[in-house]
C-alpha cells in the first residue's frame, strides 16, 4: 500500500537520488548534504551544481527547513538535446528542525554550487560557562 506522501527513488547516482512523487509526477533531485554542529549553530551544506543564487529558495518554520533550487538551461547553443540529466531538473530537500533552533536567526550563502545554511541555536540551549565564586 502506498501512502500519499511517499516518494519513490527512480534512479541513483552515487549518493544523489532522483525522486518522483507519484501523485503529481513532479521530479526533483535530492542534493547531497553535510551537517555540522558548533557550540552556537548547526551548519548545513548542500551540493547544488547548476543552480544560481537567485534560483534558490530557503524556507524555515518552527519544524522544517525546506530548500528548493532550480536549474535552468545550461547550454546556450540552439539545437536538439540528445541526453539531459541536469538541465530542467530542480533540487529539493527538507530537514526536520529540533526545538533548539531559532527559526528567526538563519544565515545562508551560495558559492561555487554549494549552499551553506547556518541555523543558530536558541540562547537557552547554548552551552555557557559558569564562574566559580
Amino acid at each position: 500500500m502506498t501512502k500519499k506522501n511517499e516518494v519513490t527513488v527512480n534512479q541513483q547516482h552515487q549518493d544523489q537520488a532522483l525522486v518522483k512523487r507519484p501523485e503529481n509526477g513532479e521530479r526533483h533531485m535530492v542534493p547531497m548534504a553535510d551537517i555540522y554542529e558548533s557550540a552556537d549553530a548547526f551548519v548545513v551544506m548542500l551540493d547544488m551544481p547548476g543552480s544560481r543564487k537567485e534560483n534558490v529558495n530557503i524556507t524555515v518554520d518552527r519544524s522544517n527547513l525546506v530548500i528548493r533550487g532550480e536549474v535552468g538551461p545550461l547550454h546556450k547553443e540552439k539545437g536538439i538535446a540528445l541526453h539531459t540529466e541536469i538541465s530542467g531538473l530542480d533540487y529539493q530537500r527538507t530537514f526536520n528542525l529540533g526545538e533548539e533552533i531559532d527559526p528567526s536567526n538563519v544565515d545562508a550563502r551560495y558559492e561555487d554550487g554549494v549552499l551553506t545554511i547556518k541555523l543558530y541555536k536558541k540562547e537557552e540551549v547554548k552551552p555557557r560557562e559558569i564562574r566559580i565564586q
